[in-house]
């Protein structure tokens, strides 16, 4: 390892942590089959997102509706970008 690595060893941003947090969720999820049917339910975009801060808050999984948000958008562009 480099001896700049060690001493300048890279930081964890709160939006990094929020992403492992909303990956956490995202694992609960896929165990949990109420619980995916639950976020399945949501009325429109803005109700998933606010579930999905809510659910996973009472899971101890902290983030943002802003992590949520941008999850969401990732991950659509990402399926357009390989199916279209």
């Amino acid at each position: 390892m480099p001896l700049a690595a060690i001493q300048n060893p890279p930081r964890m941003t709160i939006l990094d942590d929020e992403r492992q947090q909303l990956m956490r969720f995202r694992d609960l999820v896929l165990a949990e089959p109420e619980l995916h049917a639950r976020l399945r339910a949501a009325a429109n975009q803005q109700d998933f997102i606010a579930l999905t801060v809510q659910l996973g808050a009472e899971r101890g999984c902290i983030f943002s509706a802003a992590t949520v948000e941008t999850s969401v958008r990732e991950q659509r562009q990402a399926w357009l970008e390989r199916w279209l």
